[in-house]
């Protein structure tokens, strides 16, 4: 079986509560707090390990709250790399209002990068990958920390590439368009319909736009695999072999935070396990919907995810 190593930039601690009611500029008084270590690839290497396959997350953490987040992640996770920063782990905050059944999400821009911290996590990566055997999954996810270049996930894939690696690639913003349009390949793309209407530039009006659009990014021969979540639609996968779609399974939503990054897990999850792509995505839209029958950062609970393979 591979292995899988994921990267997260910008990590969080992620601090989920309930209450009744905010009420502007009083106090709300907030219960069942828990914290979570979170963070994109984060995230996905505490589903692999749940469902029950090897990850090795890489982070950078630091400041005040590093050590917080590393014993958060401990609980979690059987092994992990920090790479230590000058700047605080973020603290990222989900509010869950009983009366609305809104959830209420305040997310920190996170830590200062400065440039020879840069040139350390490179080198460390660098030496990690090192470590990794040819045919193993490099997985970058998640937003970057200001001081790191739009291209540094560009540059990770050059470096996962150089070692024989798979890379696989999150996030959004500049840091996707910049990866997307370098020379450099992907092997599998994860986006959101709204991250794919906004690299191809096309109005995604219904399945069929968004079909088209996947088969666009595939079809320039730099990217691999295109794996797109459509929330209640389901989601679809395009690569050279054309499209397979998965529909959504039904189930009552409790929090959507952490799904797509359960999404994407569940899909490496079935690609290590040997799965056909049509079987890995099922696994996907398993491991999403499982994160959100639990409220607020809990992820997935493997349970779960075995039992909505057998119509729960």
């Amino acid at each position: 079986m591979s292995a899988i190593i994921t990267y997260t930039a910008n990590p969080a601690i992620d601090v989920w509560a309930q209450c009744d009611t905010v009420v502007p500029t009083e106090k709300t008084r907030v219960r069942d707090v828990r914290y979570d270590p979170g963070g994109g690839g984060i995230n996905v290497a505490r589903v692999l390990t749940a469902l029950g396959a090897s990850a090795l997350p890489i982070y950078l953490a630091g400041g005040v709250t590093g050590p917080l987040f590393e014993t958060l992640l401990k609980r979690t996770v059987s092994q992990s790399e920090p790479i230590t920063i000058e700047g605080d782990t973020r603290l990222s905050e989900v509010i869950y209002e009983q009366s609305t059944g809104r959830e209420l999400r305040f997310v920190a821009e996170g830590p200062v990068i400065s440039a020879p911290e840069a040139v350390r996590v490179l080198d460390h990566i660098r030496l990690t990958l090192d470590q990794a055997r040819a045919g193993d999954w490099f997985v970058a996810s998640g937003s970057l920390p200001r001081g790191l270049p739009a291209r540094h996930y560009l540059d990770l894939a050059e470096m996962a590439h150089a070692k024989g690696l798979f890379f696989a690639l999150d996030c959004s913003g500049e840091a996707l368009h910049t990866t997307c349009r370098g020379e450099g390949r992907i092997d599998l793309l994860k986006l959101s319909k709204s991250e794919l209407g906004d690299i191809t530039l096309h109005p995604l009006t219904d399945r069929s736009s968004v079909e088209r659009a996947a088969l666009e990014l595939v079809a320039n021969g730099r990217i691999t695999r295109v794996l797109v979540s459509l929330g209640p639609n389901g989601a679809l996968l395009a690569d050279s072999e054309g499209l397979t779609f998965a529909p959504a399974i039904p189930i009552e939503v409790k929090s959507t935070v952490g799904a797509g990054d359960s999404f994407l897990g569940g899909f490496l999850f079935g690609l290590v396990q040997g799965a056909t792509a049509a079987e890995a995505l099922a696994m996907a839209i398993k491991a999403g919907s499982a994160a959100c029958l639990n409220p607020g950062t809990q992820l997935v609970d493997k349970e779960e995810f075995e039992r909505l393979g057998q119509g729960f």
